[in-house]
């Protein structure tokens, strides 16, 4: 037997750390976690200073079984699960389930998966810090305690299946505070003046109206009949250059990523929500398959710091100058000062190692985990370049004439790339066109004649709607949960239907809005974004040794309760949207439209009645305040049969993702061109033979006899095996379409015990 046992939360990280270490060592994966809180039960005595009941999760067993078999036969057992507050509870309960002496076990923590990396968290093995443990245990117990307390008298009032949690109805309330803003928002007037000026040498600038008389003084015109008086005294005035200031200016690099700029940026550049970002980076932090062996890209991508090692910015800088030359290297960038809700226990988000460029290994990698590989490995890589240079011009004009307007020109040049030649930083915020535009080489004696004025009149916008990229970042200015819950978070809320996207924007529907107005009502304090700020505050104390984790458990608690009791007593009875619309004229049976837990729905038939309700979810059709009976009824018609082909029924349908033909077991979208309601059986028809071609391109080859059956096919990806519903990939010394059936099993046999 292994003289040492390594436990690790994943069997990818099994893969990767196993190649660093020596025959003596035996790796074995948790999967997570292996023990929480009963699923059917609070679990917690809050008389007993609200000590938690765990239980060994269901699909854990057998895990902790051959944990604990292949730790009896070990000398020492290292727990190496992830390196925060979760990886250490997750390591506390894995000793605690097998009940392993004390003395047999070690914590080991790394914040990349490299062969120094891992040597030397052996070396600096530790106990298991119980702080970290507690930290974790009172977010867990507070979690469960807000659950038991408020979902039940949410679902009694409300809706059944609503949740509410420490962070995640915070979240919504931000949400549903900016949609009231909106609402009640007044747009005012105002119009934009500019000109078009010529130089004597025939050039055309633009310059826009900023003041009258006097560059300080605000000026705005908020009307129609104004900005027409502006215009005539400006089409009768003589232009002068009133002064000419040049100026060089530095943009600094971007400090690296952590995880919430990493969810902004990947939302914005990739368009990827929170949730998919985190899969991807986890991935790229256990270890990818580069030329056979499993590789660790990333460092671990939960941090709050921006910190970078020494031996990390030596290599960049380095890199740097092979690729870029010496005058792209950049100074050292100075530490700042720690944030006070900043852990900082690991490092910024960054390549493992420069000996891995995104080009070099783009094909051992899927498209998705290039992206984001390639966004981490280009902002790490400019943080350690040299500012940008431009060349900034701002030129004021004067306009004399019945009236004295000044104008303004601004524009810039770049000057030197630097970190730019890698990198561009995205924003949520608009860009000013001008800034960028290349002005005319003018003196202050030089004449201008006027082109044209031109007019426009604008309002003001309302503040702008949260997107999960900018919601994260207000949630981090906030100190409002952790880099380990924004993900989830943003996922929870829009599960629970409290919120919906629609082209990035977060909108709160009318279930959010309702929830967050009766938990503002009842429960302000716990929804007080101070307070809650406050409390994550407070977790950190308790990881620092500052707190008694039961301690803030009671704190947070006893208000809790004070505030369930006039609530339950208190809180009135919702009904959100549900409206009886009439009697079905085929069935006799009542017509609801209602909120559901998958959204707005419209409901055939009662729950007291001997066939079951049928139900059919309204979508984006309509909207559940002015939905009508027949338009209820036109959606209730649905699934529909339209005809039959090749003695199958072709049924129409709506869905999520828009109205379908479902043939056989094939789903085929109906575009745009067709109106499900008139939808013909030959259109079906048409469209069911369009898939088999789309179909037909993408098998190259199909086996039929093997047991079971085997296909090669084409993916978005490239080409690759399906056998069993599932799938492999073809190496890329074959050619897919001249594989045999043979090399097809020898390919999927090996892929199998690489796995193992």
């Amino acid at each position: 037997m292994k003289k040492y046992l390594v436990i690790v939360e994943s069997p990818a990280k099994c893969k990767t750390i196993n190649k660093f270490l020596g025959k003596d060592y035996q790796l074995m994966a948790s999967f997570g976690h292996v023990r929480d809180l009963p699923g059917k039960s609070m679990g917690i005595d809050i008389e007993k200073d609200f000590e938690p009941s765990y239980v060994t999760m269901k699909d854990k067993t057998k895990v902790l079984k051959e944990i604990k078999n292949a730790a009896k036969n070990s000398e020492l057992v290292y727990l190496a699960t992830d390196p925060d507050r979760e990886g250490e509870a997750i390591a506390w309960h894995i000793a605690e389930a097998t009940k392993l002496p004390a003395d047999k076990i070690k914590r080991i923590v790394f914040n990349e998966i490299t062969e120094s990396a891992i040597k030397q968290a052996i070396t600096s093995s530790r106990n298991i810090d119980i702080n970290l443990v507690y930290a974790q245990q009172a977010r867990r117990v507070l979690d469960r305690l807000i659950g038991y307390t408020l979902s039940p008298l949410l679902s009694k009032k409300i809706q059944r299946g609503l949740s509410a949690g420490r962070v995640q109805s915070v979240a919504v309330k931000i949400i549903c505070k900016r949609e009231k803003e909106i609402q009640d928002f007044i747009p005012k007037e105002y119009w934009v003046i500019e000109t078009d000026l010529k130089t004597v040498k025939q050039e055309i600038f633009t310059a826009k109206l900023v003041a009258k008389d006097s560059i300080k003084e605000k000026f705005e015109v908020s009307n129609e009949a104004d900005a027409k008086k502006v215009k005539d005294h400006l089409e009768s005035s003589t232009y002068s250059i009133d002064d000419i200031v040049k100026k060089r200016i530095k943009r600094n690099p971007p400090i690296p990523f952590i995880t919430s700029t990493l969810q902004q940026e990947a939302s914005r550049k990739l368009n990827w929500s929170a949730k998919k970002t985190m899969m991807m980076a986890q991935k790229l932090y256990e270890g990818m398959d580069i030329n056979g062996e499993a590789v660790g890209l990333i460092t671990y991508m939960r941090t709050d710091s921006t910190r970078l090692s020494d031996s990390s910015k030596l290599a960049a800088r380095d890199y740097i100058k092979n690729i870029y030359s010496d005058k792209y290297v950049g100074s050292p960038i100075k530490t700042s000062k720690k944030k006070s809700n900043v852990q900082d226990a690991h490092e910024a988000i960054r390549p493992v190692s420069t000996e891995y460029p995104p080009e070099k290994i783009k094909n051992a990698l899927t498209t998705d985990h290039f992206k984001l590989y390639k966004l981490i490995w280009d902002r790490f890589i400019a943080s350690q370049m040299k500012p940008a240079e431009y060349d900034r011009t701002q030129i004021v004009i004067c306009a004399s004439g019945k009236e004295r307007y000044l104008l303004r020109a601004t524009g810039s040049v770049l000057f030197f790339d630097g970190f730019t030649r890698v990198y561009s930083e995205s924003s949520d915020e608009k860009k000013d066109d001008n800034q960028d535009k290349t002005l005319p080489l003018l003196h202050k004696e030089d004449s201008l004649n006027l082109e044209k004025v031109d007019t426009e009149q604008k309002f003001t916008q309302p503040p702008p709607r949260y997107t999960e990229a900018s919601l994260v970042k207000e949630l981090e200015e906030l100190g409002i949960g952790r880099p380990s819950t924004y993900a989830p978070t943003l996922s929870t809320i829009q599960d629970r239907g409290y919120v919906t996207k629609d082209q990035k924007k977060l909108i709160p529907s009318e279930l959010g809005m309702t929830t967050n107005d009766h938990l503002e009502s009842f429960f302000n304090t716990i929804l007080d974004l101070k307070f809650t700020a406050k409390m994550e505050t407070q977790l950190d104390d308790i990881q620092d040794g500052k707190h008694q984790w039961n301690d803030v458990v009671s704190k947070y608690y006893k208000p809790l309760d004070d505030m369930m009791g006039i609530a339950n007593k208190d809180m009135e009875k919702v009904s959100l949207g549900e409206r009886n619309l009439g009697k079905d004229p085929k069935t006799g049976k009542d017509v609801l439209v209602k909120i559901g837990r998958y959204g707005p729905m419209v409901q055939l038939g009662l729950a007291d009645d001997d066939d079951k309700p049928v139900f059919a979810g309204i979508g984006d059709d309509y909207d559940i305040k002015t939905i009508t009976f027949a338009q209820a009824l036109s959606l209730l018609a649905y699934p529909k049969t339209i005809g039959t082909f090749e003695n199958n029924d072709v049924i129409v349908n709506r869905g999520k993702y828009g109205p379908y033909v479902k043939f056989e077991k094939s789903f085929i979208s109906i575009p745009d061109t067709i109106s499900l309601e008139s939808i013909t059986i030959d259109e079906a028809i048409t469209l069911i033979h369009d898939k088999r071609k789309q179909d037909a391109k993408r098998i190259i080859n199909s086996f039929t006899k093997a047991d079971p059956p085997i296909e090669v096919l084409n993916g978005r990806y490239g080409p690759y095996i399906k056998c069993d519903k599932k799938n492999y990939k073809i190496p890329k010394d074959k050619d897919a379409a001249k594989l045999t059936v043979d090399e097809c099993i020898d390919i999927i046999k090996n892929q199998k015990k690489s796995k193992k």
